[in-house]
């Protein structure tokens, strides 16, 4: 059975690797999901979270990519769960369990079709969207304006994310305060505030 420790960081990486292509994302990219997305962590805390994990052998970082250890479970975290930053910043070494190796009369090839492959915005030279800085702000007019809770805004914003596919967290926004009846001037105006 696993410890508590394994579990409460199969929870965190979870939310922030799961719905990831490879089940992998940048330093940059889990920053932005634990503190913009999520609200759950600073960007100096993330920073610290991501730097403890990756020394401590709980992320592996493979070409600026990091990703959960293959013996690290990532579980879908219950309702309400948040994690404890003293708690993960004293997550102690990832003990490492002896893989069994198989004889080669086992090994038969995989015949897999080849999957598609996902273009990567963060390994391209294309220039910062500034629409992202606006998003604790619309967060919070939204919730103000519809009477929302925070968490429920950007549970609603995601959910629009996984049905419409590449859309941006701040262009989701949007459309959950047009589907609250809220004043479009307003939110349109704050992303111009911010992006200019």
């Amino acid at each position: 059975m696993a410890d508590e420790q394994s579990v409460e960081l199969g929870h965190l990486l979870h939310s922030a690797l799961w719905d990831a292509p490879n089940h992998e994302a940048s330093k940059d990219m889990l920053s932005r999901i634990w503190s913009l997305e999520l609200q759950w962590f600073t960007p100096q805390e993330s920073a610290s979270i991501i730097a403890h994990l990756t020394a401590k052998g709980w992320l592996v970082e493979n070409s600026g990519m990091l990703s959960a250890t293959p013996s690290l479970e990532l579980s879908r975290p219950p309702l309400g769960w948040r994690p404890m930053l003293n708690s993960i910043l004293s997550a102690s070494d990832m003990e490492v369990e002896p893989i069994s190796v198989q004889p080669k009369s086992e090994i038969k090839p995989s015949l897999k079709s080849p999957e598609p492959k996902f273009s990567n915005p963060e390994g391209s030279r294309l220039p910062p969207d500034k629409a992202e800085e606006s998003i604790p702000h619309l967060i919070e007019i939204i919730s103000s304006g519809s009477g929302l809770q925070n968490k429920e805004v950007l549970r609603r914003a995601q959910r629009k994310r996984r049905s419409l596919g590449p859309v941006t967290l701040w262009m989701a926004l949007a459309l959950v305060a047009r589907e609250q009846g809220l004043d479009m001037d307003e939110v349109v105006s704050t992303i111009d505030i911010e992006f200019s």
